[in-house]
């Protein structure tokens, strides 16, 4: 999700380069097949392979029919969409995408079409394997590793759920075992799940215990805090994506580089657009655009934000029917979003993603 509160296989795209996205992903190869060359001496990892991302990753939604079946045809039309906005990574199945409603054998078709759907378009298919039961994470790791992401992610457990950072780490090391030539990164949802832990104490876990698969956190907390520390003490190792859309403008300056978030999926170009006038040091136009970005959000808040509702904005912005989400999350009204699209045009957000 792009708030706070909720909200890649190198494909040889010689485009790529001329995108405002701009990518990395450092691995050692062997008979054309991804190797993982990993060294764990006196606690000093040795890698030849890390995930690290610059600018955009869509948290895509999932789209499904009327009746609630997965959509898969319509996401080589999505990723399209993705693409001609700039936006060539994706982080599949998380919070936005409705993951823990999905069963193990959607979420495994889910992997299977972004994958082949991105290839040659999309640098970067992470996806999101957490829930309730470690087993089922393990096997959705396994299954991930074995159809060539590039990258996979986890929530806590959320219904029993570790006490401390090296619970967290242990559960990490326990994606490794089952994934082990994949890049790892954590998923710090706080406000959703209820496990508060520092991200610098959970870095600081996971390197004493032996992770090295580990490629850093997707923050979307509030403690501004901690992320900064986090990029100061481990940024040159670890990637650092943050997750509050609407707040993107102040954590620039705190070093992020990389964002997930759900509007990047239909409003690109402005985030863009941002990034690039930040990096010329034009601060006012960069305002504005942050202003954009807030007043969708502030929409979005006034009909009570959920991954339903930014469902059904991606879909009345693209074009492109995600159909309704899954229970319980409300599908609103044909009337309802009428009134959205009212609002949406006289904040001016459609003059501000094109």
């Amino acid at each position: 999700m792009p708030t706070c509160l909720s909200h890649a296989n190198e494909r040889g795209n010689d485009k790529t380069s001329s995108q405002p996205v701009q990518f990395l992903l450092l691995r050692s190869q062997q008979d054309g097949k991804k190797q993982s060359c990993f060294s764990h001496l006196a606690g000093v990892f040795s890698r030849d392979i890390m995930l690290r991302i610059e600018g955009l990753i869509a948290a895509v939604f999932t789209p499904v029919k009327e009746n609630g079946d997965l959509n898969l045809d319509i996401i080589d039309r999505y990723v399209n969409h993705l693409v001609s906005q700039g936006v060539l990574n994706v982080f599949i199945c998380g919070s936005t995408g409705e993951g823990a409603s999905f069963s193990l054998a959607e979420r495994k078709q889910l992997t299977e079409k972004w994958v082949s759907a991105g290839s040659g378009k999309l640098q970067n298919v992470i996806v999101h394997v957490g829930g309730i039961s470690i087993p089922d994470s393990q096997d959705l790791a396994r299954h991930a590793e074995s159809v060539g992401v590039q990258g996979i992610s986890t929530l806590p457990t959320v219904v029993f759920k570790p006490k401390n950072a090296s619970k967290v780490a242990e559960h990490l090391k326990m994606l490794y075992d089952a994934a082990p030539k994949t890049p790892l990164l954590y998923y710090h949802l706080p406000g959703y799940t209820g496990v508060d832990i520092l991200i610098e104490d959970l870095v600081n876990a996971v390197e004493k215990l032996g992770v090295p698969t580990f490629s850093g956190v997707k923050f979307t907390g509030a403690n501004l805090k901690d992320l900064r520390r986090s990029i100061r003490l481990f940024g040159d190792k670890y990637m650092f994506p943050y997750g509050c859309d609407e707040q993107m403008l102040c954590v620039l300056p705190l070093g992020c580089r990389s964002f997930i978030g759900s509007t990047y999926n239909y409003a690109g170009r402005l985030y863009n657009k941002l990034i690039e006038v930040y990096k010329n040091g034009d601060m006012e136009m960069a305002s504005k655009l942050l202003d954009k970005s807030q007043s969708l959000v502030g929409v979005l808040f006034a009909h009570s934000f959920d991954a339903g509702i930014n469902k059904q904005v991606m879909s009345l912005v693209s074009e492109i029917d995600m159909g309704p989400p899954r229970h319980p999350i409300v599908y609103r009204s044909e009337d309802e979003m009428k009134k959205v699209r009212q609002e949406l045009e006289e904040a001016g957000f459609f003059n501000g993603i094109y």
